[in-house]
């Protein structure tokens, strides 16, 4: 289904950030959108953002409770843009839904997640999810006393604003996490995400920086003309695998997840190979 002359919203990634208590010192499963698609459609776009014809990236921080129902979001990062900051917002608390983040004991807890969206205005727009290339990176350093000392956000390469507080989240817990990586001193941890397509299945990404591996989410689609999903298979690999694998999470295909199609040079929409990919690296200590 395409939309003549409308505006829509692409979600670019969901990346949530690990939730630890003092009782899960090994992540299992942050928490998960669910029918992401769906809520950023062409209906959606802010009306005085339409007129004003204003568009842009905003990064949402939402805290979901241990239902999964989202109770309260923030902007991270601004379009500039009021209505489409307020209306991101607005959509997630209205309209989002979540399978709750749990702990490495399988119980459901609250948790922070990220919500990247870029509000666009083509001219023959389309409400589905981006299909690349997009990549999103968060580097949080952790001092020796336990207290989050440094933040970095960069996206498509490009670094952002970001405010200590937000990088660790509501259920951050820095002594448990030192405490199942068995660390000592300061630490960093980086966290990825990135979307590749291809007319074959698109590499990996190669690891930009040297660290330990804990976790490896490669989730891969084969999509049609329309964006369809037809076939969806998930990777998961990296020290925490065993707790994500004991709360599997849904695959594009089990939640009617569409992309924006893919076009050859010639902008005809074809069938194309997704690869949505998120890893969690421990980094190697400072020079």
């Amino acid at each position: 289904m395409r939309f003549k002359g409308r505006a829509a919203a692409m979600v670019v990634a969901a990346v949530a950030m690990p939730a630890i208590g003092k009782d899960a010192p090994r992540l299992a499963r942050p928490a998960q959108a669910l029918d992401l698609g769906r809520w950023f459609g062409a209906d959606n776009y802010p009306p005085s953002a339409i007129r004003a014809r204003e568009q842009g990236r905003v990064i949402a921080i939402v805290s979901v409770d241990a239902t999964g129902h989202p109770t309260a979001c923030r902007i991270d990062v601004s379009t500039g843009s009021p209505a489409l900051d307020d209306g991101t917002c607005h959509i997630a608390l209205t309209k989002g839904r979540f399978e709750p983040a749990r702990d490495a004991k399988g119980r459901a807890i609250a948790a922070e997640t990220i919500l990247p969206v870029r509000w666009v205005l083509p001219e023959d727009g389309d409400d589905r999810l981006s299909s690349g290339p997009n990549d999103f990176t968060s580097i949080m350093t952790i001092g020796a006393d336990d207290t989050i000392i440094g933040c970095e956000m960069i996206v498509d390469g490009k670094p952002q604003p970001a405010d200590i507080p937000r990088c660790g989240g509501e259920g951050f817990d820095p002594a448990g996490v030192r405490a199942s990586l068995k660390v000592v001193g300061s630490f960093r941890m980086r966290s990825d995400s990135a979307v590749r397509n291809g007319d074959t299945p698109p590499p990996l990404p190669v690891a930009p920086v040297a660290g330990r591996r804990l976790s490896l989410h490669e989730a891969r689609e084969a999509i049609d003309a329309e964006g369809v999903p037809t076939n969806c298979t998930l990777t998961l690999s990296g020290e925490w695998a065993e707790g994500w694998k004991a709360h599997p999470v849904p695959t594009p295909c089990d939640v009617a997840q569409r992309f924006v199609p893919v076009r050859d040079k010639d902008g005809v929409a074809k069938p194309a190979q997704i690869l949505v990919a998120r890893w969690v690296t421990l980094l190697p200590p400072a020079n």
